[in-house]
């Protein structure tokens, strides 16, 4: 029997016997560990989610349940913890709530969840209507639980702050929306207040009123890992009644958990595909182009210390000339708008530069940390209303949050494996248009040590999200191609 008792509004406590059964269910292995050993200092050899007292995060109390059922652990828990975990908005509700735009039917699924559990977790992919669905849920609460409500909205970056208040707007909702940021400020007379995560981290500023919201919403909630400063701040807050929305939960079990014990289990999710096959966003397909490079493998990888060859290759295909050239020629050669998404700066403008070399007949723009919002709007704006631009972007920018109908052709030129970059990024695709069939995805991979391992991952991750690939290999000593296709 395990024991479920109230310790605060965020979290509980688990007594009895069994308890060390479901702290190692909810653990993983500490990867560190063996290295900090040897370094002479003690570490455990896992991670627990659930302290050695029993403490944890009360939204994590679903997952906890199930576990205890599938173990065939009785639980005994007080009724005022049923009502914290589910802490309902309503059971009937009167009066209609509908906006500008028709929800869709899974839209209106996930709002009915929301209001039925009172917090909890979407995974909605990318394009599939996220911040509608938030207006919608905002707008039933406005309409049928309190017009004097305060909901605080949290957004990663300034480009979401204005998008978000931008499409409530354009959704013509009945409660009021205002932007706090380093330029906006605060309104606490409006019902919803969007503010990013920059100005609440920031030690000028007293939050002290969020203590007292109605309502949390999380935007990107997969940006809440665990071990971040914003956890802290999600402490202060005492309104049970909180949600988190994002296209793809992180594949770290640890943070996962992080989100479903602060924020609340999860509701609901739809994945790219089936938007895809319901005719809701564009078909796409991704194009790998596999490049084998002259130079010896002997002059990328220098001296003894492997760890240092991942940042040795990953400085070789930045400053690659071949390889700039490449997804240049094959930019020119495009007939509408491109993304290309790099990692860092300098392969940025080393990349912008060839673009502007080669494709005289296209606009350029490298869009970076320190392009204002603003300037960013402005070209997202631009490509929306014209054709052959070509936009290289920091993935961390334009990975989320960013909406282009009129984008037609996504370059994954910084390599990588990160599942929920690339999932993201493919989504800013993916929104329909009517001079667009399909997106179509092209996937550099690099013939080297790591480049391999890398793209291997990216193949899974594209089969799961059942996206048809072709492969077109070239050889930068003799510039002949090879061509094979999968799917």
């Amino acid at each position: 029997m395990i024991y479920i008792k109230y310790h605060s509004c965020s979290q509980v406590i688990l007594e009895g016997p069994e308890l060390n059964i479901i702290r190692e269910h909810f653990s993983v292995k500490n990867e560190a560990a063996h290295f900090q050993r040897r370094m002479g200092r003690f570490v455990p050899s896992r991670t627990y989610v659930i302290t050695n007292n029993g403490k944890v995060d009360i939204g994590l109390l679903e997952e906890i349940i199930e576990f205890c059922m599938q173990k065939q652990i009785a639980v005994s828990q007080p009724e005022n913890i049923k009502n914290i975990l589910y802490p309902s908005l309503s059971k009937t509700y009167t009066y209609p709530y509908e906006l500008k735009l028709k929800l869709r039917e899974y839209q209106q699924e996930i709002i009915d969840k929301c209001i039925t559990k009172g917090r909890g977790t979407v995974v909605l992919a990318t394009a599939g209507g996220k911040t509608l669905t938030m207006a919608g849920l905002l707008e039933f609460y406005y309409k049928n639980f309190s017009r004097n409500f305060k909901c605080l909205i949290i957004v990663p970056d300034l480009g979401l702050v204005n998008q978000t208040k931008g499409d409530f707007t354009e959704y013509n909702t009945s409660f009021t929306t205002s932007k706090w940021t380093g330029k906006d400020e605060l309104n606490l007379s409006s019902n919803v207040i969007v503010a990013n995560l920059g100005i609440l981290q920031s030690s000028k500023q007293d939050i002290s009123w969020i203590e007292h919201i109605d309502l949390l919403i999380i935007d990107e909630v997969h940006k809440l890992r665990r071990g971040n400063k914003v956890n802290k701040i999600l402490c202060k807050i005492k309104t049970n009644n909180r949600f988190g929305f994002t296209g793809t939960l992180p594949p770290d079990n640890l943070d996962k958990w992080n989100i479903f014990g602060k924020i609340g289990p999860q509701l609901f999710e739809k994945m790219a595909h089936e938007l895809r096959d319901e005719k809701y966003v564009t078909p796409a397909r991704v194009h790998v182009l596999e490049i084998n490079y002259s130079t010896p493998t002997s002059q990328i990888y220098q001296g003894n210390n492997s760890n240092a060859f991942y940042l040795q290759e990953s400085e070789f295909i930045r400053s690659n000339t071949y390889r700039n050239n490449l997804i240049s020629k094959l930019c020119n050669k495009l007939d509408n708008n491109a993304l290309i998404l790099v990692d860092y700066i300098e392969h940025g403008e080393l990349l912008t530069a060839a673009l502007q070399e080669i494709c005289k007949k296209k606009k350029v723009y490298f869009i970076q940390g320190s392009v204002e919002t603003d300037e960013r709007k402005k070209i997202q704006n631009y490509m929306e209303k014209k054709k052959n631009i070509i936009v290289v972007a920091i993935s961390k920018i334009f990975s989320t949050g960013i909406n282009i109908k009129n984008l037609h052709y996504i370059i994954f030129a910084g390599g990588g494996k990160a599942k929920i970059k690339i999932v993201q990024s493919i989504g800013r695709g993916l929104r329909l248009h009517n001079d667009k069939e399909e997106l179509i995805i092209f996937d550099i991979a690099d013939n080297l040590r790591y480049g391999q391992r890398h793209v291997e991952e990216r193949l899974t991750l594209y089969d799961n999200e059942d996206i048809k690939y072709k492969f077109t290999s070239y050889n930068e000593r003799n510039e002949t191609k090879k061509e094979k296709e999968k799917g």
